[in-house]
């Protein structure tokens, strides 16, 4: 035994033997520190599809709200996520139609959804078919 670890016990009798109720705590108390690198992994598993936080949270022994902060510090940018863009996200900007263009190839087809990357400008129509938007951008992201 330790020569620096005491031990208490409480008894409400005088005999020897059992002396009452003994706690064991086992598995982490108190604060925890998560590496970054582990909490980008269960941000990650929380954005695949049948997946909720809190069978990710229970799973790795976390609280629900303690993973919710991650995912929004991953949002906003303050967890470091992996290089690669895993999650396909995109940011994007809402803005008025800025009043009519209206050029002569112009078609009235609704809404519109203009997507950049990096110094190219891509002019999604509001019908538009989602393979060939992908076909185009898997071009450009090869061209770049």
């Amino acid at each position: 035994m330790d020569s620096d670890a005491q031990t208490y016990v409480n008894s409400h009798s005088r005999d020897k033997g059992y002396a009452g109720r003994i706690d064991v705590v086992t598995g982490p108390s108190g604060r925890r520190r998560w590496p970054e690198h582990v909490k980008a992994e269960m941000v990650l598993e929380t954005y695949r599809d049948g997946v909720s936080v809190a069978d990710v949270a229970r799973r790795n022994g976390v609280s629900a709200p303690q993973l919710h902060a991650w995912r929004r510090a991953a949002r906003d940018g303050l967890l470091p996520m992996p290089e690669e863009d895993v999650l396909g996200l995109v940011p994007v900007l809402v803005a008025g139609d800025g009043g009519g263009r209206g050029g002569a190839g112009d078609q009235d087809c609704g809404a519109a959804i203009e997507i950049r990357l990096q110094d190219i400008r891509i002019l999604v129509p509001g019908t538009f078919d989602p393979d060939h938007l992908a076909r185009v951008i898997a071009a450009v992201r090869a061209a770049t």
